[in-house]
């Protein structure tokens, strides 16, 4: 039986309320809206929505960037939204990685030393870092770019190398955030390719999509309207031609407004 790595628990977060220098008091903003899911160790998850739906506000929240009004975020049995600053730092560098659309690579560092950066901060010993890496960067077919800088290679060569900074340290969760919308299309399947393979290896993953043809490669969408679950869509048998018609037809709804009759 899976284990559970995150529950969001009636997750809500707001902005505004608060008086302003007139005295009167701001109009609340609800980005999240008693929100509740689980995500089990080595899914692939995507979040989907329209612009402004919440999907950033639930990551950051995920994340630690931000912190939900009400709520408790549960990663690896540790309530997260309790956490001190230095318990935070920490939670960041051991339990979760990072996928962002830019890559956020170091550009004074080599390829090979940004992927073995976050081996450093977890004080693994130096003699077992350059294997890893090695191992890594072979599996997802970058060895040639290990001696370059960020500059000198592909934006789909950058993501793939931001992807195996992401899971070296092996968190119980990776978080990428839009990480192909940078990217052309070819690079953007390869990067795909290679968080599935990462996922088939045990890595699990939470991605923020607004693409029905990245959301493809995921097991399970979970769909998010004005800051409300609308609803959630397992791939099961489907291949992912027909997984994302299935997903194609389940936007279209959200986006118009309608129903979820999935």
């Amino acid at each position: 039986m899976a284990q559970t790595v995150v529950e969001v628990r009636d997750v809500s977060k707001c902005y505004g309320g608060r008086k302003g220098r007139r005295g009167h008091a701001e109009s609340v903003t609800r980005a999240l809206d008693h929100i509740n899911f689980t995500v089990e160790e080595g899914e692939f998850v995507a979040i989907m929505g329209p612009s402004g739906s919440g999907k950033s506000t639930l990551l950051n929240c995920l994340a630690t960037i931000d912190a939900p009004t009400n709520g408790s975020i549960v990663v690896g049995g540790r309530e997260v939204t309790s956490l001190s600053s230095r318990e935070v730092a920490r939670f960041r560098r051991e339990d979760l990685g990072f996928i962002f659309q830019d890559s956020s690579l170091l550009d004074t560092l080599t390829i090979r030393e940004n992927i073995a950066l976050a081996l450093t901060l977890t004080r693994t010993p130096a003699r077992e870092i350059d294997a890893m890496v090695d191992a890594l960067a072979q599996r997802l077919g970058i060895t040639e770019t290990l001696a370059r800088y960020p500059y000198e290679v592909s934006g789909g060569q950058k993501q793939r190398a931001a992807a195996a900074r992401a899971v070296i340290t092996k968190p119980k969760m990776v978080l990428a955030d839009e990480p192909t919308g940078a990217l052309d299309t070819k690079s953007a399947r390869d990067l795909l390719e290679a968080m599935t393979f990462l996922n088939d290896m045990g890595t699990t993953i939470l991605m923020v999509t607004h693409d029905s043809s990245v959301a493809s490669y995921c097991d399970r969408i979970v769909f998010i309207r004005d800051g409300k679950l609308w609803g959630q869509m397992k791939r099961g048998s489907d291949d992912r031609a027909a997984f994302l018609q299935r997903i194609v037809s389940a936007t279209t709804k959200l986006e118009a407004g309608d129903p979820r009759d999935f």
